[in-house]
């Protein structure tokens, strides 16, 4: 005759069932949790290495003595970022132009990477120029201004008088067009010369030297959307002139969103470096956060 189980045999085995079942799904719940929390936190790194990388890779072509901060995005007060004071959020700098400057292309036409032709030189004969004409031997134009149209969206050519020329010597971070004061000192052209390589000058310039750099845009670093915490999202603002009093709160200024939540964002010239330091805060359960920090430096 089978033996059967007796009521204890059984309650104690739903006991035991049920401890296991407990131990299994806390095991399970801890591992799911622990991985969240490791993706969230990795996914706030790369957040924070991109976003970063994409302020690096523009401002490490910014040309000297025109980066500037200002206080917020409303409030455009300004000053040089190394008198700036911690209250200046905002981070804007003028661009030369790094793509023409780095493309060649060869006598048929297409882009090669193996010739020495590229679309602007950087070179100026000043033998050769005047006050309103630069000669730039070894330069493309027609090639650059074809780079620059494409770059801008097609708001920038060399006969519509929204390109410049910046020479040492002759402008300083208050006198570029930033919040709309006088542009003296920036060369900014007005038509070219493709079979003598020349550009063509709206305005004379005081001092004409042997090398220069070519600008179609500044750039600005904007914390946007902040709310009560000073949680704020960070926008990339380019495609815009201050030599020609366009500033970035105008309309059709090109904007991309950097990172979102971002906490702490902070700029600060030391010597000749300029350090970015980037916080962004990340959800890693239902009540628990963290932030992510980073810096990077930028020798000018």
């Amino acid at each position: 005759m089978k033996k059967a189980f007796t009521l204890i045999e059984l309650v104690l085995t739903i006991v035991i069932l049920s401890i296991v079942a407990y131990i299994s799904s806390d095991l399970i719940a801890r591992t799911y949790m622990g991985y969240n929390r490791v993706n969230n936190l990795q996914r706030a790194n790369l957040r924070v290495e991109i976003a970063l990388n994409s302020i690096v890779n523009r401002l490490e072509n910014a040309i000297e003595g025109t980066i500037v901060k200002r206080v917020s995005e409303t409030d455009t007060t300004m000053t040089s970022i190394d008198n700036a004071t911690p209250e200046y959020n905002v981070l804007e700098w003028v661009g030369n132009d790094i793509d023409g400057f780095e493309a060649h292309k060869n006598s048929s036409g297409t882009v090669a990477t193996t010739l020495d032709t590229p679309a602007w030189s950087g070179f100026c004969d000043v033998a050769k120029s005047t006050k309103t004409k630069i000669v730039t031997p070894g330069s493309n134009l027609d090639f650059a201004e074809n780079i620059i149209f494409h770059l801008s969206n097609a708001n920038v050519t060399f006969t519509n008088s929204q390109a410049a020329l910046f020479f040492p010597g002759n402008y300083n971070f208050r006198n570029i067009g930033y919040g709309g004061s006088t542009n003296n000192g920036v060369a900014i052209i007005s038509g070219k010369n493709s079979t003598e390589p020349s550009f063509s000058l709206l305005n004379p310039i005081s001092r004409v030297t042997e090398h220069y750099k070519l600008a179609w845009s500044a750039y600005a670093v904007v914390p946007v959307n902040c709310n009560a915490d000073g949680v704020c999202d960070l926008e990339l603002r380019y495609n815009f002139r201050p030599w020609r009093g366009v500033d970035y709160n105008s309309a059709n200024v090109s904007k991309s969103l950097l990172t979102k939540n971002v906490k702490v964002f902070k700029t600060y010239a030391t010597q000749n470096r300029i350090h970015i330091k980037l916080c962004v805060q990340e959800r890693l359960g239902v009540n628990s956060k963290t932030t992510v920090c980073k810096e990077k430096v930028v020798f000018r």
